[in-house]
């Protein structure tokens, strides 16, 4: 066989990101004055928009390494796996609370959790949306590639999903 490598998921939250946007725009007017501070700017930004997780599985050597990639650099474990059994999704909730100098208001609601498991020990989280028809359309990418099945514990009765 030969070795897969997937990009799982962002790294930063999307407000990062769009910082990491004005970042560049800002680099780009500040590179005009002052090409160190421009460049330096940039650079940041360039870190924060290509700063993203991975996990690369090696089906010859049966090693795979779940980590973050920051400009070409791996940072995570390697860790062994006898076979991958299956990919599954969960149901979660997140809550997010917002403070306003009068009140303050905590938001709530359910997303979705896509993981894939090697062994009971061995279970990796892959990615997180909000809608779940966008999350299995991902993973069944990833499904097709691992030729393994896609299990739905969302709904609480566990449910394949078929592709």
């Amino acid at each position: 066989m030969k070795t897969e490598d997937f990009k799982t998921s962002g790294y930063f939250p999307w407000t990062i990101y769009f910082f990491g946007m004005v970042l560049a725009v800002l680099g780009l007017f500040v590179i005009l004055k002052s090409i160190i501070i421009g460049a330096i700017i940039i650079l940041v930004s360039v870190v924060i928009l290509t700063t993203h997780n991975r996990l690369t599985i090696n089906f010859e050597k049966k090693i795979f390494q779940d980590y973050v990639w920051i400009l070409g650099l791996k940072q995570g474990d390697i860790a062994t796996f006898d076979r991958i059994e299956y990919l599954f999704i969960k149901k979660s909730r997140e809550s997010q609370k917002m403070n306003s100098m009068v009140s303050s208001s905590t938001v709530r609601k359910e997303v979705y959790d896509g993981y894939v498991k090697f062994s009971e020990e061995d279970k990796i989280h892959l990615m997180t949306k909000d809608n779940k028809i966008d999350l299995i359309n991902k993973l069944n990418e990833l499904s097709t590639k691992l030729n393994v099945r896609i299990i739905d514990y969302s709904e609480g009765e566990p449910k394949e999903i078929l592709r």
